[in-house]
């Protein structure tokens, strides 16, 4: 499983939430959540809890991001979601062994 973790670039303890180019939330004063899986029980990482100022600034970022993202005329977004797709269809076998 670790090796899985490490292909998709996670810990065993990683950040609750990021507000977007890379800027993940810091804060590990909140408790940790499990992250298990469903068909087995089986812990496989934590996830650090947000504050209400992570909350708070992951709000204004994302009415930011929306202001922004509405004025990219659709060619352009339908292309970013191709290209998420296609990120995705690239790690999905690692992926898929986190649900099975």
């Amino acid at each position: 499983m670790m090796d899985v973790f490490h292909e998709l670039g996670l810990k065993a303890v990683n950040a609750g939430a990021c507000s977007g180019q890379g800027r993940w939330a810091s804060t590990t004063t909140e408790g940790l959540l499990d992250s298990v899986n469903p068909a087995t029980g089986q812990v496989l990482a934590q996830v650090n809890r947000c504050s209400g100022k992570d909350y708070d600034l992951l709000v204004q970022e994302s009415q930011r991001a929306y202001r922004e993202w509405r004025q990219v005329p659709a060619p352009k977004r339908g292309e970013v979601v191709r290209l998420i797709g296609e990120a995705l269809r690239a790690k999905k076998n690692a992926l898929g062994s986190l649900v099975s």
